[in-house]
């Protein structure tokens, strides 16, 4: 038997103390029996958030569909769909903003809501555009139910079951929970019987006031600052873009089919073995490789999903658990990629043993810059690993296939999912935004991840930036050369420093040997001439076109240059100014700001910011859009939307908020009491 590591002996006592292996862990507890409204948990929040900010976007609206082979009972189809819906409350769930301005979960009464399973016939070529307009439809969060079901059928025998549910509600467990749980619904009515499956523990309303309580105390204290010191100066970074933007579409995006052969898998686990580290590590080693070197840029940030199931009550249940995981290495040209992979391994273990703590909470404490659209101010690119196969399910005289939905959209500029194929190797896709990348650069991307694990397995002490990245290209050896650091030819896509060779380089520096000597470099393909190191940044395009990229700027640098003082406060000028400022002063808890301060400088967020518009509508009478408001983000430029808006009544001063009360109330909200 393999022995565990130090470190893996010290997360695996994180983790033991965590679920409480060893202790009994105190019950999840049940909120009163009947309960319609509660709280939301922080996840829910995040994407409601995103919601408000993106009217009908359906970039969370998640989609997978059931290909059955054989014949099917509709009627019984249609009668286990409610059953489903019957059995997991959060699927009638809506939610909504309360008179406090929180977000708040609506349970819906089952007989109230409508399980339908509308039946279409179409072509085999018809079939999947069809699929992708069902899902390309928004929901309305209000409810009451946030599960669509559509029954596409292709021949005699061939049908398409398809579920869209707003990610709100469910994440990619549920999806694999709820596949097997209507195999044995669907069975157990088909044969005239009752489904026999375990009763639920617990509610997902009841986790997210768990969790809730949680992350307020005092426990969370050292996650709190490790993520602070992690994260420190952190920027996100973009890849060089050759997308073109869809006017109206800011989040549409393609998605491109990857697959790891079972003999790299192989090398894989072999080189995870000997060092220690999982087949994600080694695969996230030379994830960031890529990245650095596409982007030109050694201090990386990407993300990584984890279940957030930590507790034995929440394996089972239906509902929106995942959880963000910011991961940041260095990728420095001395490193080999052993060494490398072990700073990766460290990361990872650092980053498993501290992800109790929300993504939006984790956003509060390192406050980065925020993106207008709502796009993650953190992390720009996902690589996910599911440690599971596909989830499957078999009924008698009908087989079944779980087929991915892709709906045109992407929630990162690039984002990688595998998980485990039947010959041992990986299989998934790469989704990528369309305003940044084409199919092709997103294949290349591919390619190249590929083509750096097969180099590093193959010799781990090879420098990572030597490490062939795939594609390369043979240019023209009297004109332009695109070079990496270790004066390799980069490929198509890559940045690298624009090199001239031939006559245009010229014979050097007359009088100035050194300076030729730094300037001018033997050209690596062995031609015997010199190349001129132009110090220009640049990368060629699919098409061929030379591109410039401006420098990079490192975050850490930007930490560390010296911050400007801000100009004198200016306190409230107009009436609208003074109260609004009235209403920031009591609901951010600030002493002193002036005007012109940020909302996020003073320690703003979402939830703060959907309070503060309920309490102009109720003071000013005038409805403020999200999205105009973190646009706006002083008391100067919301005091005139105000003044420009129209309002029912002219706006009347605020009383002085009573904090007792209103954390009183907010408690007893938290709690369901009266």
């Amino acid at each position: 038997m393999t022995s565990l590591s130090a470190d893996q002996l010290r997360l695996l006592q994180r983790r033991l103390d965590a679920a409480g292996v060893g202790a009994t862990p105190a019950p999840i507890p049940r909120r009163p029996a009947g309960e319609t409204r509660s709280p939301a948990s922080h996840a829910q929040e995040r994407l409601f958030f995103f919601e408000k900010m993106n009217p009908g976007s359906t970039l969370y609206v998640v989609a997978g569909a059931l290909r059955m082979r054989g014949e099917v009972d509709l009627a019984v189809l249609r009668d286990t769909a409610r059953f489903l819906v019957g059995r997991h409350e959060v699927l009638r769930t809506g939610l909504e903003i309360d008179a406090d301005g929180g977000v708040v979960q609506v349970v819906h009464p089952q007989e109230s809501v409508e399980v339908e399973v509308p039946v279409r016939r179409v072509t085999e070529d018809e079939l999947w555009n069809e699929i992708g307009l069902a899902c390309g439809r928004p929901f309305d969060l209000a409810g009451p139910s946030l599960l669509r079901t559509m029954l596409f059928q292709v021949g005699p025998a061939e049908w398409y079951l398809v579920l869209c549910v707003h990610h709100i509600v469910v994440d990619g467990w549920s999806l694999g929970i709820l596949t097997e749980e209507f195999a044995v619904v669907y069975g157990a009515l088909h044969a005239g019987g009752r489904p026999a499956l375990r009763p639920l523990p617990i509610r997902y309303a009841d986790f997210a006031s768990w969790h809730r309580d949680r992350v307020s105390g005092d426990a969370f204290a050292g996650q709190i600052e490790y993520w602070r010191e992690q994260l420190a100066g952190v920027r996100p970074f973009a890849l060089p873009s050759d997308g073109v933007p869809g006017p109206g579409r800011p989040f549409s995006g393609g998605d491109v089919p990857l697959t790891v052969p079972a003999d790299l898998v192989d090398g894989m686990r072999r080189l995870g073995e000997a060092e220690g580290a999982t087949l994600y590590m080694v695969l996230a080693a030379a994830w960031a490789v890529v990245l650095s070197r596409w982007a030109d840029r050694a201090d990386v940030v990407w993300g990584t999903a984890v279940a957030a199931r930590t507790r034995t009550e929440l394996e089972g249940l239906v509902g929106f658990f995942v959880n963000t995981l910011a991961l940041r290495v260095d990728v420095r040209a001395p490193l080999t990629f052993r060494e490398l992979l072990g700073h990766v391994r460290r990361t990872c273990l650092d980053a498993y043993a501290h992800q109790d703590l929300p993504f939006d909470q984790l956003v509060k404490v390192v406050r980065p810059d925020r993106d207008a659209l709502g796009r993650s101010p953190i992390v720009r690119h996902l690589l996910v690993l599911h440690n599971t196969p596909p989830a499957t399910a078999q009924l008698p005289g009908i087989s079944m296939e779980v087929l991915p939905v892709h709906t045109g959209t992407a929630k990162f500029e690039l984002e990688i999912e595998l998980s485990p194929a039947a010959d041992g190797g990986l299989t998934g896709f790469v989704e990528f935004a369309a305003e940044v990348l084409t199919e092709s650069s997103a294949r290349l991307l591919a390619a190249s991840l590929l083509e750096v694990l097969r180099a590093g397995t193959a010799d781990a002490e090879c420098p990572v930036w030597r490490l062939p990245l795939a594609g390369s290209e043979e240019f023209d050896a009297g004109r332009a050369h695109l070079l990496d650091r270790s004066f390799a030819e980069v490929p198509v896509g890559v940045v690298g420093q624009l090199f001239v060779s031939g006559s245009e380089a010229g014979a050097g520096f007359a009088g100035n040997p050194g300076r030729t000597a730094e300037s001018f470099v033997p050209d690596p393909s062995g031609s015997g001439t010199r190349l001129y190191a132009t110090g220009i940044r640049a990368r060629r395009t699919v098409s061929g076109a030379l591109e410039f990229v401006a420098p990079p700027v490192e975050p850490r640098q930007v930490a560390a240059e010296r911050v400007e003082p801000r100009p004198d406060k200016v306190p409230a000028r107009t009436e609208a100014e003074r109260v609004i400022a009235q209403i920031w002063a009591e609901l951010l808890e600030a002493q002193e700001f002036g005007v012109h301060d940020d909302f996020f400088d003073l320690g703003g967020h979402s939830l703060l910011a959907v309070r503060i518009l309920h309490r102009i509508h109720a003071v000013c009478h005038v409805e403020l859009e999200l999205v105009d408001f973190f646009e706006a983000g002083t008391v100067a430029n919301v005091a005139g939307l105000v003044e420009k808006a129209t309002p029912a009544r002219p706006a009347r001063s605020i009383p002085k908020l009573d904090r007792a009360r209103f954390l009183a109330d907010a408690d007893r909200s938290e709690h369901g009491t009266q």
